[in-house]
């Protein structure tokens, strides 16, 4: 299985959807906070403030999501992961929703201080 381009046809094998939201890197000795960009079933592009090596095999949580994957590139705080099998359309889908729900929730101001608080690494 792939997630990037396919061998000579520069066309992804699956659809890419934007999901961004909140997501855990989960390794045999770290965890590492992360922000989900994009997902297909096969793949997913995040960064995280310590973005595990290429190679690294690990968890990914996100919502509902619990996906064993493998860091397949590195560029600074950014990664790539494959994951180990497809996971289903309607994982993607969800995500999707939630992400484009999450956009147009309204939020008090101390409840939109804690969500930035835990996306910037204050709060746990």
């Amino acid at each position: 299985m792939a997630f990037g381009k396919q061998q000579g046809g520069g066309r992804r094998l699956e659809k890419r959807v934007v999901a961004a939201q909140p997501a855990l890197l989960v390794t045999m000795s770290e965890r590492h906070r992360a922000l989900l960009f994009n997902i297909s079933r096969t793949g997913a592009m995040l960064r995280a403030e310590n973005t595990p090596t290429k190679g690294t095999e690990l968890f990914l949580q996100v919502s509902d999501l619990d996906v064993y994957a493998k860091v397949i590139w590195t560029s600074g705080e950014e990664c790539g992961l494959e994951f180990e099998r497809p996971i289903r359309k309607w994982d993607v889908e969800l995500l999707e929703f939630e992400a484009r729900r999450g956009g147009k929730a309204t939020l008090n101001p101390a409840e939109k201080g804690g969500a930035d608080d835990w996306v910037g690494g204050i709060a746990r």
